[in-house]
């Protein structure tokens, strides 16, 4: 988003215009949970996700998500923190989104664990030209081989 509003001499006056988004998603990356020799982990004592802000500070989103992917002995485990004003937003308002987007989530990796799901996108393959239709094709074809 701000690459193409702000970097991109092509979309940044188009976009330029456009109010600031209502959310805030923020994916930190995928980080060891206490490794010790680990180059990059939390800290075991950190038992949630912290926001990260003074809650004293002005916000620039009305509702802001920040997420990763914390790889563990159990095996990885997505963590999120909501953070709203209060006076703006209920907590069960936000609450009822966080399900909901849970729930989609469980169901986008339900769905990729079911037959003919999953597969690569021209986004995966660094061939020109190449579109999804020529793709599947490709891919249908090795799996006979």
């Amino acid at each position: 988003y701000g690459l193409l509003r702000y970097l991109n001499p092509d979309t940044a006056a188009a976009l330029a215009a456009d109010p600031e988004p209502p959310l805030l998603f923020n994916y930190l990356g995928r980080v060891a949970v206490g490794g010790e020799h680990e180059a990059w982990s939390v800290a075991p004592e950190t038992g949630a996700l912290p926001p990260g802000v003074d809650p004293g500070m002005p916000v620039r989103h009305p509702l802001e998500l920040n997420a990763l992917t914390r790889d563990g002995a159990e095996g990885p485990v997505l963590a999120a923190t909501w953070t709203w004003p209060r006076r703006l937003l209920a907590e069960q308002d936000v609450r009822a989104l966080a399900d909901a987007w849970f729930a989609q989530l469980g169901g986008l990796v339900a769905h990729s664990g079911s037959p003919g799901a999953g597969g690569h996108t021209p986004s995966d393959m660094s061939l020109p030209d190449l579109d999804q239709d020529e793709l599947d094709e490709f891919e249908a074809e090795w799996r006979l081989t």
